[in-house]
C-alpha cells in the first residue's frame, strides 16, 4: 500500500490498484487501491471512495491485452510458436488503418517478436485470422464483459462490444486485439493473465 501510494504521487495519477493472485488457484493473496480511507473514520470519507476500484472501475487495458490475443491465436491453432508475419507497419481492418507505435514497420517477425516489440499490426493480424466469431468467443471465455463472481460488493462487468451490436464495427476486431475500444476491471485483467500463466 505504501509503494502504491508513492507511485500514484510520483506519477501524479488519479489512483491505482494492485492485485496479487495465485495463478494456479485464482486465490487473491493481496489487493490494495489508492486513494483509500480509514474504515474507522468512514464518516469523514467521500462516498466515491467506498467502491473498490479493483472490481468496480473499468479502464482501457492497452498493450497488456496483446497477451490475451496471442494466447487465443495459439490455442485456436491459427498461429504457432514457429509462425512468422511480415509487418509492413500497417493493416486495414474494417474501415480503419491500424499502425504500430511510432508508425514503424519491422519486416518479417516471429510471434514472440510481436509481443516483444508490442506490434499493434501483428496482433490485429492474429485477431483477423481468428475471425470475429472465434476472437470474441475467446474474449468471453477469458471472462471479459462478464463479472468474475468474486465475493466483493459492487463488481461490474466491464465493456465488451460484440459483433451484431449496433455499437460494434469491423474495425473493433483490430483495435480490441491490442486493448483499445474495450474496458476491463483490474480483477478481470489479472484473472485472464493468470489463466495464460497457468496454461
Amino acid at each position: 500500500e505504501q509503494e502504491l501510494a508513492e507511485g500514484v504521487r510520483k506519477y501524479d495519477a488519479d489512483g491505482g490498484t494492485i492485485i496479487v493472485m495465485d495463478p494456479k488457484t485464482g486465490a487473491i493473496l493481496a489487493m490494495a487501491s489508492y486513494p483509500s480511507y480509514d474504515p474507522n473514520r468512514f464518516y469523514d470519507v467521500p462516498l466515491e471512495l467506498y467502491n473498490n476500484p479493483a472490481v468496480s472501475e473499468q479502464y482501457e487495458p492497452g498493450s497488456v491485452f496483446k497477451t490475451i490475443t496471442m494466447a487465443a491465436g495459439l490455442d485456436a491453432g491459427v498461429i504457432t510458436l514457429e509462425s512468422t508475419f511480415y509487418d509492413s507497419g500497417m493493416i486495414e481492418v474494417g474501415e480503419r488503418l491500424i499502425q504500430n507505435p511510432g508508425q514503424r514497420a519491422h519486416g518479417l517477425v516471429s510471434m514472440t517478436d510481436i509481443l516483444v516489440y508490442s506490434l499493434n499490426v501483428g496482433v490485429a493480424y492474429v485477431s483477423t485470422s481468428l475471425g470475429e466469431e472465434t476472437f470474441y468467443a475467446y474474449l468471453r471465455r477469458f471472462g471479459f464483459g462478464c463479472e468474475t463472481g468474486i465475493d466483493l460488493y459492487g463488481e461490474i462487468a466491464g465493456s465488451l462490444k460484440m459483433p451484431g451490436s449496433s455499437k460494434w464495427s469491423r474495425s473493433d476486431l483490430g483495435t480490441n486485439s491490442f486493448g483499445q475500444g474495450i474496458a476491463v476491471t483490474p480483477l478481470q485483467m489479472i484473472t485472464a493473465v493468470a489463466a495464460v500463466a497457468n496454461r
